[in-house]
């Protein structure tokens, strides 16, 4: 039997990863990454906004200047298996462009979940593919992962980097 958590129940609802278009675009290999390639949990459950999971990504520029972009979900941690499982409701961010190609971008989505019954948890984290589109066709890929060490005093949107966020009551 497949468990699944809902929205209505949890918040969340599992489905397996679905791969990325099979499209002919390099991925950047992981030694090839730049200080500037990264994803975090900007937002944990915050007293203002009980629920909410916030991720931040950073895309630096690429060579000849392709358009980046990005698709941001979010995967919960299923207590049986202690896999991580896509949520299929609510925690998929849908393609964005968030810049032009000339410049290091940042850019991201908050996801709000129902919390969860007392005495319970939810771990999260982001899942984000990158691509480098020119003329509207991917030339690089990239697929992060949220990690910790991000945070920046000055930037109100960084005040916070983790790797995962639990959502508990």
């Amino acid at each position: 039997m497949r468990h699944r958590l809902t929205l209505r129940s949890l918040g969340l609802t599992a489905i397996l990863m679905a791969g990325l278009a099979t499209a002919a675009a390099p991925t950047v290999a992981e030694s090839a990454r730049t200080p500037d390639l990264w994803a975090t949990v900007n937002a944990c459950d915050p007293p203002g906004h009980p629920g909410a999971v916030g991720i931040r990504v950073s895309i630096p520029r690429a060579k000849n200047s392709p358009q980046q972009w990005a698709l941001i979900r979010l995967q919960y941690l299923d207590s049986a298996t202690k896999k991580w499982k896509l949520v299929l409701s609510g925690g998929d961010s849908g393609w964005a462009k968030l810049g032009g190609g000339r410049r290091v971008v940042l850019g991201g989505t908050t996801f709000t979940f129902p919390l969860p019954p007392a005495g319970s948890r939810i771990v999260v984290r982001g899942v984000v593919s990158v691509e480098w589109r020119r003329h509207g066709r991917p030339v690089a890929r990239a697929r992060l992962l949220t990690e910790a060490r991000h945070q920046n005093p000055k930037d109100p949107l960084l005040q916070v980097s983790q790797r995962s966020c639990v959502i508990r009551r």
